[in-house]
């Protein structure tokens, strides 16, 4: 009877798959077969490399990593392991649904998930189903998490446009910020002020008013304890401002400079805003302020010589109004905070992190064009894109001691490959990870480091 035994030598321990015989009386074993070596308590088999044959290559590390990141966010008991296919692919690199099948095979998503294989019909039906489950709870279990992360409470809110091609799907055709006048959907999103941790979002007809999508926007997020609410100009309205105030909160918002206002840009001389004291270093330019009372709370107005030197160039072009040049350059803030004037500035113009949050749902995520039949796969999509950007805000901040972005991060990442091989001889499979570089190792220790 043939059985496993080891062999220690001075240079390890081998593995030779013996038999015993009878021999002069005496019981022998004889060697049918090396095996191999045992490392660490484990075996590894003896295989000659010119049996050796590679069956195929897949991405891993990248796979690995943001699995990594939704199993810590608690996206892997939420949400489908069908949708959580979508939004891996979304983040990597976003075929289409009719050929997701062939690029998975050249992905370990199926293997990470646990699923044995997907067909196109499974991944519509997922979608559908996906669109009838309550969001609000996902989005809720998710922040409960992230919020530890960022304890300040303030928040951006803002709006973007997405088109989207169903021929099936009833929808508003009309003008979106790009120029285009096409069918759209509108999308609300909530972002926390620090780390841009998305809150919530929400999907309105292209009809909806700014005014109703802000009303139901701060309905919900009257109860969830911020203190400061940060608005870009297209939300401002009087009534707006009042029910901020009304219901106790602080707000910071641009506004529009519209005719009861323009009196009052046009009041102050250009000596004095345009002075040192009033100075402001922004990110990418400099400002100079001055605020006044105005309602409950303090109007700022903002002058910028670089933008009003553009702009007055470009509006000479086709007009001489000077009243309406003279506004050029200009803008408005309102806030009602115990913030001083230059440090409101400074948050209002440093709130483009909901403007990067809609960037890389509409980039890297792929968030424009809609390309789908049904309305509730429209959705489905927002709400997929959306399950990304929460990945990657949260692997951005685990990241953010390496000064790179998740997108560099993710490129980097994308080489970390797994190959199959196979010892022709005996038919024995394995596979091994291609070794980590340095910025590979470093990206995946800071992942899953514990914060």
């Amino acid at each position: 009877m043939a059985f496993i035994r080891k062999i220690k030598k001075k240079s390890g321990t081998y593995l030779a798959l013996v038999e015993s015989k009878w021999e002069n009386g005496r019981s022998r074993q004889h060697v049918i077969k090396y095996l191999g070596k045992e490392i660490d308590g484990k075996p590894v088999k003896r295989i000659l490399s010119s049996n050796i044959r590679v069956k195929k290559v897949t991405r891993h590390l990248d796979v690995e990593i943001i699995d990594h990141i939704a199993e810590e966010l608690g996206l892997k008991e939420l949400v489908p392991k069908e949708i959580l296919i979508l939004v891996y692919a979304q983040i990597l690199e976003r075929p289409s649904i009719n050929k997701m099948e062939e690029w998975l095979k050249e992905t370990d998503i199926l293997e990470i998930l646990g699923i044995n294989e997907i067909n196109t019909l499974q991944l519509y039906r997922a979608i559908e189903d996906f669109s009838n489950k309550d969001f609000e709870i996902i989005e809720e279990r998710i922040y409960e998490l992230l919020r530890k992360y960022d304890l300040k409470k303030s928040y951006v809110i803002d709006i973007t446009d997405t088109y989207f091609e169903g021929k099936k799907v009833e929808g508003y055709a009309r003008r979106g910020k790009e120029g285009k006048v096409k069918k759209l959907v509108q999308i609300g999103l909530a972002v926390t002020f620090d780390n841009g941790f998305p809150i919530f979002h929400k999907t309105f007809d292209g009809n909806i008013s700014s005014k109703r999508i802000f009303s139901e926007m701060i309905t919900r997020l009257l109860y969830m304890g911020f203190e400061t609410i940060i608005l870009d100009r297209g939300f401002y309205t009087s009534k707006n401002i009042e029910e901020i105030e009304n219901i106790g909160k602080r707000m910071i918002c641009g506004v529009v400079k519209d005719k009861s206002l323009r009196p009052i840009v046009l009041g102050i001389k250009r000596d004095e805003i345009y002075r040192k004291e009033n100075m402001v270093k922004l990110k990418n330019t400099t400002v100079y302020i001055k605020g006044i009372r105005y309602k409950k709370g303090r109007l700022i107005i903002v002058y910028n010589p670089q933008i009003e030197v553009i702009r007055r160039e470009r509006y000479y072009e086709h007009s001489d109004n000077e009243e309406i040049a003279s506004m050029l350059g200009y803008s408005l803030i309102y806030h009602n905070t115990e913030y001083e004037d230059k440090e409101v500035v400074k948050k209002y113009f440093e709130k483009d992190i909901v403007e990067k949050a809609f960037k890389e749902m509409k980039g890297i995520l792929n968030l424009r064009p809609v390309r789908l039949w049904l309305r509730t796969h429209i959705e489905s999509h927002i709400k997929i894109c959306y399950l990304g950007y929460v990945i990657l805000s949260y692997m951005q901040y685990k990241i953010r001691s390496e000064g790179i972005s998740v997108v560099e991060a993710l490129e980097e990442l994308r080489k970390g490959y797994r190959v199959e091989l196979k010892d022709e001889e005996t038919g024995f499979n394995w596979g091994i990870t291609v070794e980590l570089s340095l910025a590979q190792e470093k990206i995946r220790n800071l992942v899953y480091k514990n914060i």
